[in-house]
């Protein structure tokens, strides 16, 4: 790969090396914290979706546990 310029345009302007050298840093940095931030939101879904399964589980069992409830208070009444 050419690139459009040569190290010694750099050594004749140290300071655009150096700004180029910022900006491919920063891209880089860009392209990081884009993938954790993509990764991280994976893992929230992840752990919503076991969350609202959790919840949908417990919400059968309360539902399950009235039931016993009312069958036990009628045959204490009876």
């Amino acid at each position: 790969m050419k690139l459009p310029f040569s190290f010694a345009e750099f050594v004749k302007n140290p300071f655009a090396a150096i700004a180029l050298l910022c900006i491919v840093g920063m891209g880089y940095l860009y392209i990081d914290a884009r993938s954790a931030q993509e990764d991280i939101l994976e893992n929230c879904r992840h752990s919503e979706k076991n969350k609202i399964e959790r919840i949908t589980k417990l919400e059968k069992d309360v539902a399950d546990l009235q039931t016993k409830i009312i069958e036990l208070a009628t045959m204490e009444k009876d």
